[in-house]
Formats: structure tokens, sequence, C-alpha cells
């Protein structure tokens, strides 16, 4: 991620995205990137995180249209589907999660399956992984309210702190 000729939004999210990693301690390899909306299925897709390649996309066109509470509750969702495929990678490597249930890694591991996320049929929003998100950006919005007064203070000291790494 070039840290040059972003916007204020643009540097929002992408400090809100770091925010995030820090407090959950999401591996540096993630990857972060603000694509034109011509990548996503609409002006109205927010990002996605693809667990592939351990990336979150943003979509530029969403960002300018977006509020700045929307662009952070996004950007602390996104994170937190990396979150969820980091466990999902530990526990194939035999470690167990400090945040997920048994139970849970399973559900997500099915949801994760490019099969079972048909947004095409509109149920993808009743997913756990979905669920999970959802509430760990609100819970996480009104802790980051607590710790920083202004979006600015945010983009200050959070939008430099993660860097792409190869």
């Amino acid at each position: 991620m070039s840290h040059d000729n972003h916007n204020f939004k643009e540097k929002l999210i992408i400090s809100a995205t770091n925010f995030a990693r820090e407090k959950t301690n999401v591996d540096p390899g993630l990857w972060v990137f603000i694509n034109n909306g011509n990548i996503f299925k609409s002006i109205n897709h927010s990002g996605l995180f693809e667990k592939d390649t351990f990336v979150i996309r943003y979509n530029r066109d969403w960002i300018n249209i977006a509020s700045e509470e929307q662009i952070i509750k996004t950007a602390f969702h996104e994170t937190f589907h990396a979150v969820q495929q980091q466990a999902l990678v530990g526990r194939r490597l035999g470690l167990k999660s400090d945040i997920f249930t048994e139970d849970e890694l399973d559900t997500l591991e099915h949801e994760f399956k490019d099969e079972n996320y048909d947004d095409s049929v509109d149920t993808w929003h009743t997913h756990l992984s979905e669920l999970q998100a959802e509430t760990f950006a609100a819970y996480l919005f009104e802790r980051y309210k607590k710790d920083l007064e202004k979006h600015e203070e945010l983009v200050t000291k959070y939008y430099k702190r993660f860097i792409n790494e190869e």
C-alpha cells in the first residue's frame, strides 16, 4: 500500500485497519489495498477480505460516499475476517485458538469455502463469520471512541503503522 495520494477518507480506512490489526495481533503479512469500484459488485460494496491471498480490498467509490463512522466500522469488520482466517490457518498447523471454539472454527471453515459463500442468494449476512465480524466492529468502535477523540488522531497515530510486506 503506497502512502502517497490518499485523501483523508482513504487514510482513515487504512488507519482504522491498522488500529484493528494492532489490537487483534493480525499477522503483518496482511496486505491492504484501495481499489477502484469496478472490481466490486456495486458502489455499495464497501470492501472484501480475500482469504486465499490474505488481502483486504476497499472500494474507493464507496469510501467517497461513506460516512467516517461507516468507514471505520468497515475496516474493523474486514480486519476481523483476517482474524478468523488466521485462526483457521493456525488450527491447520495444530494450534489451539484463544478466540474461537472448535465448533465455531468448524462453522467458519465451512462458511469460508467459496461454494458456501454465495452472495447472490443474499444469505451471507446470516453466516457466523459475518455476525462475528459485525459484533466485533461494533465493540471495537465503542472502544476506539474511548481511546481516540478525533478521527484525525487515528490517522496521525495509525496511518503508517503497517506497510504491506512482500
